[in-house]
């Protein structure tokens, strides 16, 4: 059965597949050609060669970190509430959530982040400070975005713990801080790297801010349920033991949502840089302010937000949206003859590391010039690209673009087109 854990790397995951499926030193010259930090190749470089590099061995990693952030949600909300249920619903509620299930089955470094952030609020709020360095230290190792939640941590110490000492009071910070230190050079030349480059990320609009709030707020809900769940919500929010739990939710409130507020600043003030999927801890933040302080009387009310993000979720597990790319190289295969050569034609998208990934490997026929930074130049050798079409018997071009968009010079003449669910290899003679 196709689901979200067998179903076809699509580009940029065939990106990270091929990095850790590189030779270490080999792998770690990507990362510094890209745009992250390289926590999760590390990871990944040592989970392929002890499971392998296929779709189900690559993915189980992102499952189970996804599951240790819902686990880490669970565990903010028993801290506080010293209530099995409610926690054991939390997680739930954290796992389930429509918009981060998702990510929970793709190959990149958005759970590893996810799973990192979780445990760094969990720690800084129990205030296990070993603990908290070591996993903070990993978010930052993963994504950039991992300094926000340590300033919104760092911040909130300040003005509420008022440290006497600045040196021996912060001394977790200060530890953090020296533990990043090697790699504020390499950060500085990815950043650099990113600006003026033809990134493709835009800055969001404050529209663009209110629905994305909207959509962590919900779960990422279908519209049809969206009413319910903000009723839900309401209600969850409305008759918590407030007396109890309000420092710890606000304290909880400002760790979680400080880092939207910087990001979205930051793109406007320095470079484009917000993306909701960098923000998956914000989802699973949420699930913890939703349970936090719950009146057990409503435990019934949390339940059935569980059950709405457990069926919507379980409705994009076995309905996988991924391109069929294994499938479509299967059938390449078998079509090829001897003579024959394939491109990547450069329309909306191109394929390169899905046909890498999946062995039909094929340049990307650039007669416009370089591609901009986006497309994983970080990875590219010279062979990758090629300005001329190359001489063959027959010329395969790979698109996922209409046909009738696919434009060649006037020498080469289309015989015949093999598609596989969106997918097109458009046969050329010349």
């Amino acid at each position: 059965m196709l689901i979200l854990l067998n179903e076809s790397l699509w580009g940029d995951e065939g990106f990270s597949a091929l990095a850790v499926m590189q030779n270490f030193w080999e792998m770690l010259g990507v990362v510094m050609r890209d745009t992250a930090p390289p926590g999760f190749y590390v990871v990944g470089w040592l989970w392929g060669r002890l499971f392998g590099f296929s779709e189900i061995a690559l993915r189980s990693l992102t499952l189970l970190l996804m599951l240790g952030a819902a686990v880490f949600a669970g565990l903010i909300v028993y801290r506080i509430n010293r209530d099995k249920v409610t926690a054991i619903l939390t997680g739930m509620l954290a796992f389930f959530s429509p918009f981060s299930f998702p990510f929970a089955f793709e190959w990149r470094m958005y759970a590893l982040l996810t799973f990192a952030i979780m445990g760094s609020v969990y720690f800084f709020i129990a205030r296990k400070w070993k603990s908290y360095v070591v996993l903070t230290l990993i978010a930052l190792y993963t994504h950039h975005f991992g300094l926000f939640t340590l300033a919104a941590e760092g911040l909130w110490f300040l003005l509420v713990e008022r440290p006497k000492h600045l040196i021996k009071g912060l001394w977790p910070f200060w530890l953090i801080v020296l533990g990043y230190s090697p790699w504020l050079y390499p950060m500085y030349l990815q950043t650099t790297r990113v600006q003026g480059a033809g990134f493709w990320l835009s800055a969001p609009s404050v529209n663009d801010l209110k629905a994305i709030m909207e959509r962590f707020i919900t779960g990422g809900v279908r519209e049809a349920w969206l009413t319910l769940v903000k009723v839900l919500v309401a209600v969850l929010l409305a008759f918590k033991n407030w007396k109890k739990t309000a420092k710890v939710w606000l304290e909880l409130t400002v760790v979680i949502l400080v880092p939207v507020g910087l990001s979205f600043v930051v793109s406007h003030l320095v470079t484009p840089i917000f993306y909701d999927r960098y923000l998956l801890s914000v989802v699973l933040g949420m699930a913890v302010l939703w349970g936090l302080g719950l009146n057990r009387r409503l435990i019934p009310v949390l339940l059935i937000l569980v059950l709405i993000y457990t069926y919507s979720s379980y409705r994009l597990l076995i309905e996988p949206k991924k391109k069929p790319f294994r499938e479509f190289a299967w059938q390449v295969k078998q079509e090829l003859r001897p003579g024959d050569q394939l491109v990547n034609y450069n329309g909306k998208a191109h394929h390169l590391w899905e046909t890498k990934y999946y062995g039909i490997p094929a340049p990307i026929w650039t007669p416009g010039g370089p591609l901009p930074l986006w497309v994983g130049t970080a990875q590219m050798k010279p062979e990758d690209t090629i300005v001329d079409l190359p001489t063959a018997e027959r010329l395969g071009v790979i698109t996922s673009d209409p046909s009738e968009s696919v434009s060649l010079p006037d020498t080469w003449q289309l015989e015949q087109i093999t598609e596989v669910d969106g997918l097109r290899v458009l046969w050329f003679l010349p």
